[in-house]
């Protein structure tokens, strides 16, 4: 028996050298070529995973729009046929769309009242909970004046005829928010190098502070892509991700601080419960704007009801960290940064 069993055992070590040497040096050799693949395919990476997580091209907008702007403040111009001008009766207002109702409408008294006083006519507050919704009720002209967030105001303002007229800002006449990148307290993660292999929770493909301005930071500068360098997710909205933050639900999440501030402020979040591990430069906050073919008689109000507007004592007292009252804005200069992102999300995205 043991004699017979030696040839089947030769026999058979035969046929396994010739199942896995090929297994192996194929194996070797897709290793190899798999090790060599991030430094050669980058922009591949890059053009394919940005366009998976952006998915709509009609928000990458550059400098021009497709309204008449014979001043070159990259805004659109009134009409000049005084017949292509409205003065609806009922003014309608809104601000940033949000599942979540951040700034109740109680809030807005003041301001509405305010608003009605100075133009004579009568304005209704509505809330949309979806942006899709928001900007086809301005595209219709459901909507006349509204607020966006910052990383939403370019597309509106080239797409919609968005005329961004004021932010919250303080006695000062200084404005602006950071974006920061959070972590809970106690993370491993103590800068922006150590978010490899870990997973960022985005706010939302609109947001500037939210999604855009950290995903070109973390391509440009720290040369991190997402799903070769970090996994990501979304969670639809700033507060949530401070919150889930907060609650060691999320690894890291990048945030505007004025939405961080006010819920410190109101006690939403125990600010010892998260570390900031990264602060950008200034950005322009939610911004009020309206329609740009309003009669030149009402846009003139509109301008001088917010320009005279003074949150203290208001609804809106507190609501927007430190902001005091409402500070006219320059699309042109004061969304300089904001559209060159755009412009470099774009590229990524088509990989030009």
């Amino acid at each position: 028996m043991s004699m017979s069993s030696e040839p089947h055992s030769s026999i058979s070590f035969a046929r396994v050298l010739k199942v896995v040497l090929p297994v192996a040096i194929v194996a070797a050799a897709a290793y190899f070529w798999s090790s060599r693949l991030p430094s050669q395919a980058q922009e591949q990476v890059s053009t394919n995973v940005v366009s998976r997580m952006l998915g709509r091209p009609e928000q990458m907008v550059g400098d021009s729009i497709k309204f008449v702007d014979k001043d070159g403040d990259l805004v659109a111009d009134p009409p000049e046929d005084p017949k292509d001008c409205v003065s609806p009766d009922v003014l309608t207002f809104s601000y940033v769309a949000s599942e979540e109702d951040s700034v109740p409408e109680a809030k807005w008294k003041e301001f509405t009242a305010n608003l009605a006083q100075k133009t004579g006519h009568k304005v209704n507050y509505t809330r949309f909970t979806s942006i899709d919704d928001q900007l086809a009720a301005f595209r219709k002209g459901d909507l006349q004046i509204t607020g966006l967030n910052t990383g939403l105001v370019p597309v509106a303002v080239q797409r919609d005829g968005f005329v961004p007229l004021c932010t919250f800002g303080r006695d000062d006449g200084t404005f602006g928010y950071t974006m920061q990148f959070l972590v809970p307290a106690n993370s491993p993660i103590k800068n922006l190098a150590d978010i490899r292999g870990h997973k960022i929770t985005f706010t939302r493909l609109d947001s500037n502070s939210g999604f855009k301005a950290p995903l070109v930071l973390l391509m440009d500068e720290y040369h991190l892509m997402p799903d070769r360098d970090y996994q990501w997710g979304f969670s639809q909205a700033h507060e949530d991700s401070i919150k889930g933050v907060a609650a060691k639900e999320f690894e890291v999440a990048p945030v505007a601080s004025d939405i961080l501030a006010r819920m410190v402020e109101k006690g939403d979040v125990d600010p010892t419960a998260i570390v900031s591990i990264y602060k950008s430069e200034r950005f322009p906050p939610a911004t009020i704007g309206m329609v740009y073919n309003l009669t030149p008689e009402l846009r003139e109000a509109i301008r001088a009801a917010l320009a005279e507007f003074s949150l203290k004592g208001t609804g809106l007292e507190g609501e927007f960290a430190d902001a005091t009252k409402l500070v006219p804005v320059s699309y042109k200069d004061d969304w300089a940064n904001t559209r060159r992102i755009d412009q470099v999300v774009a590229q990524a995205r088509t990989g030009k």
